[in-house]
């Protein structure tokens, strides 16, 4: 193995992230897109470029069970000399943007989500975990378009020190999704060299490199690319795959280093000192087919007090090795968001720091290399919540 470095995937046609859902080229057929790549698909890319001879393009078969690290994907806005000018992360799922009085459309009033008091009339799936609210009943709707990515500016802000906002400019907290470029395709009669009579399907990509319209909530002229991060030598970079239908990108080593590679002294040093913290997913991640993750908090005595997620995200994919599909896991979303207690000693503490800032966590270990539960840490000082309700009646 090499030292650990960063790579930047500068893609020269939109990127097909497959959903997995069943597609065939059959007439009317689609085949959609996700907006990021799961870990594994990014990393099955730098495994194939590592281990693949430039000069044969044979793949290297005695090298599969070779241990390895990857890290991503990252997303990040890029200058004209493919230099990094910006970094994107997945919203935290604490962080619920809503409608602002005027109905504005690039404003919006941010309010954070934190644990409430256990409630005697609530029944839960899990009797040790309790419900995450609101100060105050919410009647506005919320907005219909927040951030897709978060700046790592602005996250780092809401690691540090979550707080509700009123009229906030979304365009300083991030970006909205990366756009779609839709295809058609069609089936071809060999033994006539023309299309096949309504044989016609449809595939969709994810633009890196576009001019955006005047309507978008993305500047003209902005470039994006993904970033891997991998001990894996990958021969200089070069020309290389990602993605449905071996589109191409362009694999360029960076010098640089990720936002997030160490904890910041503040959010450390609360955390240390509270025995308290939240754990914010950047990737996906696997705990077993369950919402959280079960050896590294028994190992290290924390203790889960709640959990903020979407619903599930299902994967699964291609065994080469035995011509057979993989067994489908169900993953927990990047952007959730759990509330934990820590152990009693503070040396415990700050190993579980160490071991979760900036690092992959879950219960498989080939996922972990994968690049699956990359995760950050942010304050929380441990108290509950409950709802002012007489301050929603004022409303």
């Amino acid at each position: 193995m090499s030292e650990t470095k960063l790579w930047l995937i500068s893609p020269r046609d939109p990127l097909i992230f497959r959903n997995g859902k069943p597609f065939t080229a059959a007439p009317g057929s689609r085949a959609e897109t996700l907006p990021m790549p799961f870990p594994g698909t990014i990393s099955g890319a730098v495994r194939t470029k590592a281990w693949t001879n430039s000069a044969t393009g044979v793949f290297d078969k005695s090298r599969i069970n070779d241990p390895y690290v990857v890290r991503g994907p990252l997303l990040v806005e890029l200058d004209s000399a493919n230099d990094i000018i910006a970094w994107f992360f997945p919203p935290p799922a604490d962080a619920v943007f809503f409608e602002t009085a005027n109905k504005s459309k690039k404003e919006a009033d941010l309010f954070d989500l934190k644990p409430m008091p256990a409630l005697y009339d609530v029944l839960l799936d899990s009797k040790d975990m309790v419900l995450c609210g609101f100060e105050i009943n919410k009647k506005e709707k919320t907005f219909k378009s927040p951030p897709s990515f978060w700046n790592w500016q602005t996250l780092l802000q809401w690691l540090d020190k979550p707080v509700s906002q009123m009229n906030v400019d979304l365009d300083s907290v991030g970006i909205s999704h990366l756009p779609v470029e839709y295809r058609i395709h069609v089936a071809m009669v060999n033994a006539l060299q023309s299309a096949k009579e309504g044989a016609l399907f449809q595939t969709s990509g994810v633009e890196f490199d576009y001019q955006t319209g005047q309507n978008s909530p993305l500047k003209k002229n902005r470039r994006f690319g993904l970033v891997a991060i991998s001990d894996l030598d990958l021969h200089g970079g070069g020309l290389g795959f990602v993605g449905g239908e071996k589109r191409f990108v362009n694999w360029i080593p960076l010098q640089s280093k990720p936002p997030f590679e160490s904890c910041t002294q503040n959010i450390r040093d609360e955390i240390e000192d509270s025995g308290f913290c939240r754990l914010l997913l950047i990737t996906p991640a696997y705990f077993g087919g369950k919402n959280r993750p079960q050896k590294i908090l028994a190992n290290l005595g924390v203790e889960v007090i709640a959990i903020i997620n979407n619903r599930f995200q299902t994967v699964s994919g291609w065994d080469y090795q035995t011509r057979k599909p993989k067994p489908t896991k169900h993953l927990v979303p990047a952007g959730s968001i759990l509330f934990l207690k820590l152990s009693d000693d503070i040396e415990k503490r700050k190993q579980f720091i160490d071991l979760v800032w900036g690092q992959t966590i879950g219960d498989d270990p080939q996922l972990c290399s994968d690049g699956y539960g990359l995760s950050l840490l942010g304050t929380w000082d441990g108290d509950f919540r409950s709802m002012n309700m007489e301050d929603a009646h004022d409303q």
